[in-house]
């Protein structure tokens, strides 16, 4: 066969198998290309899963911070609404116990405010702030009280001024009375003047004690006064004076007087301390009295064998006669005991100290100090009072071999000691000014000693000042026996102590 017959076949498959190979590499660029976009569809669909993950723990994060978030606002709100149960309960317990607790503390010290109720808020701004209502409360009650006390002690002050006033115009007409019918022939009626004039003067006391608690004066003015007068005045004050007040004892070696703007005032002090001491005394237990002259001025001293005084009772009694915060009429009982706060009032206005002390008798012992600046020397041609008490003898000398018994106290209501009674003691004495000069010896030819008097120039009999002196003397002790014998018996006043 020809060269040629062959040429033609193999350049047929030569072809073929060109365009196979052209087909084939066609077919592995197409499927290259497909792998490629294929790898890429691929790289996107893990890009987009990768991109969706990403987004689902995001969503998942979400979703467990949302979780906990509602847990925790779940825990919150339980919390707040357990808070707000206890503020409501803690409350409550404000209204219900804490206030009326402090009521009653306000009225009565003794009772305990309690705290708060649950611990838990102790210390919070609840606790701070129901504390700031209490004290806020509290400044408005005792503000509210104290004008309401003003404005009450103001009412019983004016009511007390014109009852005392009234009642010092009843004692004055009485004391009119007694001198018209003084005569023999009217002793049942002077006995029963004498009576009603005690019951005046006990009621005078009670106003003046109850005028003074409430800020009013003594409503009395006085010269300059003995001290030992002062203290007679004050024991005729007082309710069965002669058979439960012994004394006074003066213990005075000198004139001293009181200056005329305390006399009332020192006068109203001791006559409170001896009524207070023999409300306190039961049955017949006596209370003495008795004044001293101290370094710093006076001291009147008063004793009782009476019931006492407990602790809570001294510490009230200190606090009161100090005067140094004025007591309020809700602070002194049902009914309301006057006389400390009565007294503290003058104590504070005139400087002067009353202190209470258990006595030697188991009762109570009451001293006023009376300061050098409220004391006056008396004039010599000044007296005291029939009545006053002469001086307690003075201890014996040393120089003696055997000590001489002092004189007993006398009582304010005693009779003059005799002449030859003086001369004999006289020497145990310190020098005193003479409170009165002796009458001359009478001549014989004189009028006979029963008469009292003397014969002047007209024919006259005179009255000496001796007799004049025994004469008042004697209606004044009669007066008083016969006070005492027109009072009638009756209970205790349930206003008298303190």
């Amino acid at each position: 066969m020809p060269p040629d017959s062959f040429s033609v076949p193999a350049a047929i498959i030569a072809l073929v198998l060109a365009l196979a190979l052209v087909g084939v590499l066609l077919h592995h660029v197409r499927v290259r290309r497909d792998l490629a976009q294929a790898r890429g569809q691929l790289a996107q669909a893990r890009q987009e899963h990768e991109h969706r993950t990403r987004e689902t723990s995001a969503t998942e994060q979400r979703l467990a911070h949302a979780e906990r978030q509602a847990q925790e606002s779940a825990e919150l709100l339980r919390e707040a609404r357990a808070q707000q149960e206890l503020v409501r309960a803690e409350t409550e317990h404000l209204i219900t116990k804490r206030v009326p607790a402090l009521l009653s503390h306000l009225r009565s010290p003794h009772v305990i405010v309690p705290g708060v109720q649950h611990q838990a808020l102790a210390g919070t701004d609840v606790d701070r702030q129901h504390r700031a209502l209490l004290d806020a409360f509290t400044r408005g009650v005792r503000e509210e009280g104290e004008r309401i006390d003003e404005a009450a002690q103001a009412v019983i002050r004016g009511a007390m001024s014109r009852v005392q006033t009234q009642a010092l115009r009843a004692q004055d007409l009485l004391a009119g009375v007694q001198q018209r019918y003084s005569g023999d022939e009217h002793t049942a009626l002077l006995r029963e003047v004498l009576g009603l004039d005690m019951f005046n003067e006990l009621i005078i006391r009670r106003v003046q004690v109850t005028g003074i608690a409430c800020g009013a004066t003594p409503g009395l003015s006085r010269d300059d006064t003995y001290l030992v007068d002062l203290m007679v005045g004050a024991i005729s004050r007082v309710e069965n004076f002669e058979q439960r007040i012994e004394g006074p004892a003066n213990h005075l070696r000198r004139r001293i007087g009181v200056a005329a703007r305390a006399a009332e005032s020192i006068l109203f002090i001791t006559a409170e301390l001896l009524a207070n001491a023999v409300h306190h005394s039961y049955g017949t237990l006596k209370v003495t009295i008795a004044v001293h002259e101290t370094n710093n001025g006076a001291a009147i001293v008063i004793d009782d064998a009476g019931v006492g005084l407990n602790e809570e009772q001294y510490a009230r009694a200190t606090r009161l006669l100090s005067g140094t915060q004025p007591a309020r009429l809700v602070d002194l009982g049902n009914p309301p005991h006057t006389g400390w706060a009565a007294i503290g009032r003058q104590v504070a206005h005139y400087g002067l100290q009353v202190t209470v002390k258990k006595s030697a008798f188991g009762g109570v012992q009451a001293v006023l100090n009376i300061p050098t600046a409220l004391l006056v020397e008396m004039p010599e041609h000044s007296r005291p009072s029939v009545l006053a008490p002469e001086p307690v003898r003075a201890a014996a000398p040393a120089f003696r071999p055997e000590p001489v018994a002092s004189a007993p106290v006398a009582s304010f209501a005693r009779t003059e000691p005799a002449a030859e009674t003086r001369q004999q003691t006289g020497e145990d004495l310190a020098p005193l000014p003479q409170r009165r000069r002796q009458s001359p010896p009478r001549p014989a030819s004189g009028p006979r000693p029963g008469a009292g008097g003397s014969q002047g120039p007209d024919g006259k009999v005179l009255t000496t000042p001796e007799a004049a002196q025994k004469r008042w003397g004697d209606f004044q002790i009669g007066a008083e026996a016969g006070r005492r014998e027109a009072l009638p018996t009756q209970q205790h006043d349930i206003t008298e102590g303190n």
